[in-house]
């Protein structure tokens, strides 16, 4: 048996298991969930499919984890929804930490200041209302390597913009956090040629590829990829 191969049967152990049923017990016993947090998920839910944009506690725990490892003082997210992630984020900054929040939805965002202002996390978070691209361009003109950690979880048709400006952003060996990278398993179905997905797929080759950077992809929900800049 040759590495590969080794290494293709240890995954397959990995992956070998009823997803549904590990899914519930994950939602018992692996994560900690605010009651905070709990309502937020909640309330987003009225937005019925479009709920499925906002991250699941096992995302925003790890993100809090790593948070915390990091001990981030400055961050950017590029797609907030109702800011559940924010939250995350912001609580496991220090006193004097700082969130960039960039998002385009007025009526999305109402949602997330409001649980902002009730996490207490409001003070750390500074919310900017427009196209990400344009916030990002903004950005990248004065404020080029100064962020810990960023994470993307925004329209999928501009991830690879989100890359490219985070590496501008971010500071060595500062962290990248990309959401989605799995595509709903979409991303190995070479007949889907939508724009989204050829996006991911191209962007995933891309990172593979990327001496600029250290990745791995997480099969936590829809895909996780981390990325810490050299």
């Amino acid at each position: 048996m040759n590495l590969k191969q080794e290494e293709t049967n240890l995954d397959n152990k990995s992956l070998n298991f009823d997803p549904t049923s590990i899914k519930e017990y994950i939602n018992l016993v692996g994560y900690n969930e605010s009651n905070l947090l709990s309502k937020l998920r909640k309330e987003t839910k009225k937005f019925g499919p479009l709920s499925i944009m906002q991250i699941g506690p096992t995302q925003g725990t790890l993100i809090g984890i790593l948070c915390q490892l990091g001990k981030f003082k400055k961050c950017l997210e590029i797609g907030v929804f109702t800011g559940y992630s924010s939250i995350c984020i912001a609580n496991n900054l220090s006193d004097d930490g700082e969130l960039f929040a960039l998002d385009n939805n007025e009526e999305y965002t109402k949602i997330a200041k409001k649980y902002w202002k009730l996490a207490k996390v409001d003070k750390k978070i500074n919310l900017m209302l427009d196209d990400a691209c344009l916030s990002l361009d903004i950005l990248c003109k004065t404020m080029q390597e100064t962020f810990d950690f960023i994470f993307i979880d925004a329209d999928k048709n501009n991830y690879m913009k989100y890359y490219e400006d985070s590496l501008l952003l971010l500071k060595p060996q500062g962290l990248i956090a990309i959401d989605n990278t799995i595509w709903k398993g979409r991303v190995t179905d070479e007949t889907d040629k939508s724009k989204s997905t050829e996006t991911i797929r191209n962007l995933n080759k891309f990172i593979k590829n990327d001496n600029r950077v250290e990745h791995c992809i997480l099969t936590i929900y829809d895909g996780m990829t981390l990325c810490i800049k050299k």
